[in-house]
């Protein structure tokens, strides 16, 4: 988290300081507000599997049940693996929501070839994030095979993925939003 918020406060400062030359200008900002973005979201990739593990202490806190007790500890388990690929993908839709956010008031229309790229990007970090979650359901397909086997319901198998994912989506995405407003506010003035 730090280096997330070295980040931001890069953007920051370097928005407020350093002229921006015209001939370095990527939609109006400095080299330096791009560094501060480019760290951000490497601090994103970084707290992600931070992040993931958290969600899955909280999940087990406060006199847990079967159910979150399970889910927390799969989360917990799997915070290395899906963790990063979830703080990228946090990253890329926080980049583009900062630049719909920059460019809504214009009413700029993005050419095909920004449009191709950001679909591309976007598109391969969803993939790299689906294939973590099918590696990571392979692993712990023994796992589940021995919870099945002793007699474990199985709507409680899936009872704790929607918990996860739900636990998940609770914590990334209100972060995604907070860091797109943050990275998008020294270029909306």
């Amino acid at each position: 988290m730090t280096v997330l918020a070295a980040g931001l406060a890069v953007e920051t400062y370097t928005s407020r300081t350093a002229p921006t030359p015209p001939d370095l200008t990527f939609s109006g900002a400095s080299p330096g507000v791009l560094a501060g973005w480019a760290v951000a979201a490497a601090g994103l990739a970084l707290a992600g599997p931070g992040l993931t593990h958290l969600c899955g202490r909280l999940l087990q806190s406060a006199r847990p049940g079967a159910l979150r007790l399970l889910a927390g500890r799969i989360l917990m388990a799997e915070a290395a693996r899906i963790g990063r690929p979830l703080g990228v993908v946090c990253s890329v839709l926080a980049a583009a929501y900062a630049m719909a956010l920059l460019h809504a008031p214009d009413g700029l229309s993005l050419g095909p070839l920004t449009t191709l790229g950001v679909l591309l990007v976007t598109g391969c970090t969803v993939g790299t994030l689906l294939t973590a979650a099918v590696e990571a359901r392979q692993a712990r397909a023994d796992t589940t095979a021995a919870l099945l086997r002793l007699g474990a319901p199985a709507t409680m198998l899936r009872g704790a993925a929607a918990l996860r994912a739900g636990a998940l989506l609770a914590l990334f995405g209100p972060l995604t939003l907070t860091v797109a407003e943050l990275a998008a506010l020294p270029l909306a003035r």
